[in-house]
């Protein structure tokens, strides 16, 4: 069974979505450094859905429709704030790394981290995910450390994956071939991360 949930973990991780965009945007402009401290703050936002979905805070979401439709509202406008500071990119002179950050600003670990998290702890999808985990593998006869063992291994195996991902992500050659063409990967990234900031507007309307 751990090894289930490991894998389910894992293919969250690998569906593209949000996460996985910003993950990418921070490491191809900002390196490893700022890619990993992304991944990080999903990891961190992921280990907050745990802990309320072990709690039974995902009961008061259900009973209460509008704390979920107000997550998800703000999740999709802070989609929508990244998304229009992406496709905001320009064109420049020259190709350096040091030009795209005079260009973009340079990017703490933290802000990289406060990205990650933010992007992670606003979508509404996020807590459905370990809603729905948690119902196929979780009985009311389980102990409460199995449910946390469970938990980790979704956040171990994600963080892992958007680790890696950053790792390889932000080697040089993808970076100054993103040097080169950065404005045209900004403002795909942002066109998608407003796409899907449209859609969780759309399903909460339908809602």
């Amino acid at each position: 069974m751990y090894l289930e949930v490991f894998l389910i973990g894992i293919l969250a991780g690998l569906s593209p979505g949000p996460d996985f965009f910003i993950v990418m945007k921070n490491s191809l402009g900002f390196g490893c450094r700022i890619g990993i401290a992304t991944a990080l703050g999903v990891a961190f936002a992921l280990f907050i859905h745990i802990t309320y979905t072990i709690l039974g805070f995902t009961y008061i979401l259900e009973k209460v429709p509008s704390i979920f439709l107000a997550m998800k509202l703000m999740g999709s406008l802070y989609l929508l704030w990244l998304g229009f500071q992406a496709i905001r990119s320009t064109p420049q002179n020259g190709h350096s790394e040091t030009n795209y950050q005079k260009t973009n600003g340079n990017k703490t670990f933290m802000q990289g981290f406060r990205e990650g998290f933010l992007c992670n702890v606003l979508n509404p999808k996020a807590a459905l995910f370990f809603l729905s985990i948690f119902s196929q593998f979780i009985s009311t006869d389980t102990g409460n450390w199995v449910r946390w063992i469970y938990g980790l291994e979704i956040v171990f195996a994600v963080g892992l994956w958007f680790i890696s991902l950053s790792a390889v992500i932000s080697y040089q050659k993808f970076r100054d071939f993103y040097g080169r063409y950065h404005y045209w990967f900004d403002r795909c990234l942002g066109g998608i991360l407003i796409y899907f900031a449209v859609v969780i507007v759309a399903s909460t309307i339908k809602l």
